[in-house]
């Protein structure tokens, strides 16, 4: 119960290590809103963590929009009074040639990593700063230091590199509030 009274926000909710966030915060109490586009995955995530301590409630948003990000935010504090924790994981790989990388491709994966990112977080930090507490995670990936050999996936390459300066730059400027702000690189899973 680590997390008790906790109101913590996670995007990219609907699988792999979104999903895995959001199970283990409930199962320690915290008060999660999910945050994904697919709504039927979220429902079924829902559903899974019936009888937990914590308490989840979802909410399909596309975090590339401003207007979907204010309204997940909204919804977040209108529902349990208060933010202390966002965790921004929602993600997206152009897998093809960098010579094949179309501009809408690249774009795609820049704002929903770094855009949807830096969204979510100003749109918390509003709420945060307020009550002088507040966790940020981002997610990274080991593939923003090393590059994927394995892969070419050269816009998902770039926007985890970027993800730990950003991450740099709001825990500097938002410490005085009481807001921390710390990146994680996984590999893949």
């Amino acid at each position: 119960m680590r997390l008790e009274n906790k109101v913590a926000v996670v995007t990219g909710a609907s699988s792999g290590m979104g999903k895995a966030i959001t199970t283990r915060f409930v199962q320690e109490g915290a008060k999660v809103v999910a945050v994904a586009r697919r709504i039927e995955r979220l429902e079924e995530l829902a559903e899974s963590l019936k009888g937990e301590p914590g308490e989840i409630e979802i909410f399909s948003a596309d975090i590339t929009s401003v207007d979907k990000n204010n309204e997940m935010i909204d919804f977040a504090v209108e529902k349990f009074g208060h933010l202390d924790i966002l965790v921004n994981n929602a993600g997206s790989m152009a897998y093809c040639p960098t010579t094949e990388l179309t501009l809408e491709a690249w774009d795609k994966v820049v704002r929903l990593s770094i855009t949807g990112y830096g969204l979510a977080a100003c749109r918390c930090a509003k709420s945060m700063i307020k009550n002088h507490y507040g966790r940020i995670i981002n997610i990274a990936s080991m593939y923003g230091r090393i590059a994927s050999f394995h892969h070419p996936i050269l816009a998902y390459n770039t926007t985890k590199g970027a993800v730990p300066n950003f991450t740099r730059g709001l825990a500097q400027e938002w410490a005085q509030y009481g807001i921390t702000v710390n990146a994680i690189g996984p590999g893949e899973f």
